[in-house]
């Protein structure tokens, strides 16, 4: 009899145990600082989608050519490759809360500085390029400062749900940013639509004042004096830990492989397709929304399938749904067959994709230890961000061999090749220790 009381009871507490361990979006609301730093995030991502329009709009007008706009990209890319691996260390020693807010005011004064410039008719192209240069080192600091202060204002039990909401919302505010420009340039001008971007930093600055963070001793000195050895600490733990290294290699592979979906978007919708500027929008507009579904339906499959299975499966859709592409140029007579085509497949991408990314930075937030995770996530981003304009120059060179149809074959066919690798190894590996 005591054995079945005490039976009953240790399962009465394991169910406890369980409903501590379940997670919703309704308990998301009770983590008021996750709250404010999303919302901090999503005033941003509204600015910097508005921004992201007048801002191309801007290096034209003041330009005249496409060469200084392929500069101007090229900058901005620039400090995310080079300065960001050194900076996380940096960070890791620093009040990473004022860190946050100091970085969104210097973004807020060089870019509202900007907007002024342009008014008062003061700008030149080499503006253009110095401002790029220091907004875009400025944010190498905010990422990684950004990424360390994630678990201290949310718990781990909540990172699938917390990254899926934050995904998700961001898209939709990205979209209605991005409808807004075309808006605000037209009837406000330029000026205003970056002057709007400049008053978005300031916002979420406030915002991120009243943050409540556990006080963090401050090391600034220590790290400042043992620079290098802390880098290479950083490096020896990622090289050491080799789920933390796999999923940094994961995401380079993918950002690679995906890059056509980018840069050979236009070719793909007029060479492949046949079809024009209203088919691209479809395609925007697809991938948008199967993006925001596939992060907001992922922790429903995430308690339900393993990490690995969800990387293979979604990773496989979408190497299959780039060759999918290369049917449109047998079908491209008719239309209607076209449209669907394209909105049906870049929809399966943009869910898979999404659900892809959620799963990795969910993997990546739970492997990685609070005192890495700046430098790590640094060296994370870094990565990813250097694999889109490598890929980029692969497929300019290949471009003067290959058709459209062939270079997406040929991506898709190794995005599939890739993930099966993986999945493969995942049943011998279960098989090994069955």
């Amino acid at each position: 009899m005591s054995n079945t009381v005490e039976k009953g009871s240790y399962h009465k507490m394991e169910n406890r145990e369980q409903e501590k361990e379940r997670a919703s979006y309704r308990d998301l609301l009770k983590q008021r600082e996750y709250i404010k730093m999303m919302v901090a995030g999503l005033i941003n991502r509204f600015g910097d989608s508005i921004d992201a329009i007048a801002f191309t709009w801007l290096v034209y007008a003041i330009t005249g050519k496409a060469s200084w706009s392929a500069l101007v990209f090229a900058a901005n890319q620039l400090p995310s490759v080079l300065v960001q691996p050194f900076a996380g260390v940096l960070v890791e020693g620093m009040d990473k809360k004022k860190l946050m807010v100091v970085t969104d005011i210097v973004r807020g004064i060089t870019t509202s500085g900007l907007a002024v410039l342009y008014l008062t008719s003061c700008v030149n192209p080499w503006m253009l390029l110095a401002f790029t240069l220091v907004n875009s080192t400025v944010e190498a600091f905010r990422l990684p400062a950004g990424l360390a202060v994630l678990p201290k204002v949310l718990e781990e039990r909540y990172y699938t749900f917390g990254t899926s909401l934050s995904t998700t919302l961001s898209m939709i505010v990205e979209m209605i940013g991005l409808g807004m420009a075309g808006v605000v340039i037209s009837v406000c001008g330029i000026g205003i639509a970056i002057a709007i971007d400049g008053i978005s930093f300031f916002g979420s600055a406030l915002i991120l004042c009243t943050l409540r963070l556990k006080k963090e001793r401050a090391q600034g000195g220590a790290l400042a004096g043992a620079y290098w050895e802390n880098l290479r600490e950083g490096l020896r733990y990622l090289k050491g830990q080799s789920v933390i290294r796999n999923l940094c290699l994961l995401t380079v592979l993918l950002n690679a492989v995906i890059t056509p979906l980018d840069s050979l978007q236009s070719p793909l919708i007029q060479e492949v397709m046949g079809q024009g500027s209203s088919l691209l929008s479809a395609f925007a507009i697809a991938f948008t929304i199967g993006s925001g579904l596939g992060s907001f339906v992922y922790p429903f499959f995430a308690g339900k399938i393993s990490a690995v299975d969800l990387f293979a499966g979604t990773g496989i859709l979408i190497g299959a749904g780039m060759c999918c592409y290369t049917l449109g140029g047998s079908v491209r007579g008719n239309v209607a067959a076209v449209y669907v085509l394209t909105i049906l497949v870049t929809f399966v991408i943009g869910v898979s994709s999404s659900v892809l990314v959620s799963a990795l930075n969910v993997q990546f937030m739970k492997s990685v230890s609070q005192d890495y995770l700046a430098r790590v996530g640094a060296i994370f981003n870094a990565g990813a961000s250097a694999a889109t304009p490598l890929a980029s120059l692969a497929l300019g060179a290949l471009a003067a061999f290959c058709s459209v149809s062939q270079i997406f074959l040929f991506s898709g066919a190794i995005c599939v090749i890739i993930f099966l690798i993986i999945y493969l190894a995942q049943v011998r590996n279960c098989r090994g220790v069955v």
